[in-house]
């Protein structure tokens, strides 16, 4: 990792997170300085009470570029999704605007785009604003809006790991039926390092060599990845069902664990009115991954053009096969 006494600086919100912890890590080995934004930072920073700039200004004295990694699946009275997941990053984007910081980079999600729900409102208003900033020349934002993320520390990937392991299963038809393409949670935060400029004397990473498709994002990419601007969707390179998702983590463990390939677990539609009823008993338990929101997102498909990953990492994204095997090394930063 370079090493320079004038390294730059990257405010980190959610630093304390799933993915956010992954992003602290990339963004180390990159070469910066990483300044955590959280409930657990020293100071500490309330996103329930930091919707106005000035709230933002002390944080970002001395700071290159932002990356919000924020994100809730339950909202609350204690900790509404309309302050943490909008006021409070608009907020940021307008004080970053006023500081002239230009380069913010905004952790999204899939699905969001015509959603319901106050999870995917209240992310849709967040990047429409840092969007709206960066269309007006006043910021230089990029939005990642990723699919099902895999990695160590996930609540919904330990809840899979868990489920694999099961001679059966019990899942909602809509989530039987619809398609994810997961990625790998250090592809993503790989991503996000790339995004930002390098550190003077860091080594200038390549393009990838992919026979990348004719779309305009990744060209775009491809062209200039850490000037690169607007919204990004990333998915992994194989989409599939959330039962063939399990199946496939089945297979690693039985392999990991030196014995032969198990059967496929027995898998039954779970009936609307208990589907309903689990994400209702899931809103109620603070960490579950299963909830009304979740099952939103995954009700219907969340996919993407499978080439904007590899554009970002300048390399194959990691395919869902070797998750497993990949989840040791990533643990261990």
């Amino acid at each position: 990792m370079p090493t320079t006494a004038a390294a730059p600086t990257a405010l980190l919100c959610g630093a304390s997170g799933f993915i956010g912890r992954h992003i602290a890590q990339a963004l180390r080995r990159a070469g910066w300085q990483v300044r955590a934004a959280s409930r657990h930072s020293s100071p500490a920073v309330d996103f329930t009470q930091a919707s106005t700039p000035a709230h933002w200004a002390p944080l970002l004295h001395g700071v290159q570029a932002v990356v919000n990694a924020v994100g809730l699946l339950r909202d609350s009275r204690a900790r509404p999704m309309a302050l943490v997941h909008d006021a409070a990053p608009r907020a940021l984007f307008d004080a970053c605007a006023a500081h002239g910081l230009r380069r913010v980079v905004q952790i999204s999600a899939l699905g969001i785009a015509h959603g319901a729900t106050a999870y995917a409102r209240t992310k849709r208003a967040a990047d429409a604003r840092l969007l709206a900033l960066t269309e007006a020349g006043q910021l230089d934002g990029a939005v990642l809006r990723p699919s099902l993320v895999f990695g160590a520390g996930g609540e919904s990937t330990r809840l899979f790991m868990v489920l694999a392991r099961l001679p059966w299963l019990a899942l909602p038809r809509p989530v039987l039926q619809a398609r994810v393409q997961p990625l790998a949670v250090w592809d993503l935060a790989d991503a996000v390092a790339r995004l930002l400029p390098p550190p003077a004397g860091a080594a200038t990473a390549t393009s990838a060599t992919t026979d990348f498709t004719a779309n305009n994002t990744v060209n775009n990419i491809v062209n200039n990845t850490a000037a690169f601007t607007g919204l990004a969707d990333l998915a992994g390179p194989q989409a599939m069902t959330l039962a063939e998702y399990i199946a496939l983590l089945r297979t690693q463990l039985g392999a990991l664990d030196g014995k032969a390939p198990a059967r496929p677990a027995r898998i039954w539609p779970l009936p609307h009115w208990l589907t309903q009823a689990s994400a209702r008993l899931g809103d109620a338990l603070p960490f579950s991954p299963w909830c009304s929101q979740s099952l939103a997102l995954l009700a219907s498909d969340n996919v993407a053009d499978a080439h904007t990953l590899p554009a970002l990492l300048g390399r194959p994204a990691t395919p869902p096969a070797r998750f497993v095997a990949g989840l040791a090394a990533s643990a261990g930063g």
